[in-house]
């Protein structure tokens, strides 16, 4: 279960303004990505509480938390809040991008508390400006550093062809128990060909992805207008195993993870403290090198 908790986290989610009708079906599920992650990019404050769910070595594991986003650009600060339970004892994931640092909190018992942290301008300065390499396919550690949610969506945009959108209702609960309908579309993505190779050495075929990888993903976008439009209110992965010699059919597909976003709001001004973290007393083992290197293919530090 510890093991599962980390990989998860070491996290990660989830109208339309009218399209010309000239567009090919096909694009309109790539285009609603895009345009998504840059209308996330363009809010400047926002808070949502989440919950997710996963499968992970033969686990089911659930959680809830929450989600800050303030500012745009480099200055973009993020926070990242997940609790779960660990048997009978609660474990947590506190993830800070500030204006200077990174901070990763893990508390998963029977662990001890781990502190991390990023010197995001040193990181800066090492790039400068180079394009990532890492894996950020998943909402693991690296999303929230690198942007958080439109950094998440402009990634699975880049890497997947989405098909065309499906536009359906979800409903939720009103005031005194009333059903209150959202409209919203469902597309579907599966790894653009150069992405697939590059992941697999060079294969075309999803059975060469490692185990923790998905071959899909399915967005949830807010369809209506009243609040922001084409939020991400739901992002799923999803695993189909090999098909073995003695099965007739397929085996079906595993939901590896689902993020899900709720009671989303602008949220105004936030106060700047919720992007602080003072470490006090504790021992923090330093990534900034690290990160460096993954993040730059390899490179060394400049």
């Amino acid at each position: 279960m510890k093991r599962s908790f980390a990989r998860l986290t070491a996290v990660g989610l989830l109208v339309a303004t009218l399209y010309s009708p000239a567009r090919g079906q096909e694009s309109r599920g790539q285009q609603f990505v895009a345009d998504a992650a840059r209308r996330l990019d363009s809010e400047t404050s926002i808070a949502a509480e989440l919950r997710y769910r996963a499968q992970a070595f033969g686990h089911q594991v659930l959680g809830t938390g929450s989600y800050l986003q303030s500012g745009a650009g480099m200055a973009r600060q993020l926070r990242l809040e997940l609790r779960m339970q660990v048997g009978d004892k609660p474990a947590t994931l506190q993830e800070i991008r500030g204006p200077e640092d990174y901070w990763m909190r893990r508390d998963v018992p029977p662990s001890e508390p781990t502190l991390r942290r990023v010197d995001l301008l040193q990181l800066r300065r090492a790039l400068r400006g180079d394009q990532p390499t890492g894996e950020e396919v998943l909402p693991r550690g690296a999303w929230i550093m690198l942007g958080g949610l439109p950094r998440l969506l402009a990634t699975l945009e880049q890497s997947f062809d989405f098909a065309a959108p499906r536009a359906e209702e979800v409903q939720l609960s009103g005031a005194g128990g009333q059903p209150n309908p959202l409209p919203i579309w469902v597309v579907e993505g599966h790894w653009k060909p150069a992405r697939l190779a590059a992941l697999t050495g060079g294969s075309q075929s999803t059975n060469n992805l490692p185990e923790q990888m998905p071959d899909r993903v399915e967005i949830v976008l807010d369809r209506s207008d009243k609040i922001l439009p084409l939020f991400p209110y739901r992002i799923s992965y999803w695993r189909t195993p090999p098909k073995k010699k003695s099965e007739r059919t397929a085996p079906p597909a595993l939901e590896l993870l689902t993020l899900e976003m709720f009671n989303v709001r602008r949220a105004g001004a936030i106060d700047a403290r919720e992007f602080e973290y003072n470490p006090g007393d504790q021992e923090v083992l330093d990534l900034t090198t690290a990160y460096i290197q993954h993040l730059g293919g390899g490179k060394k530090p400049r």
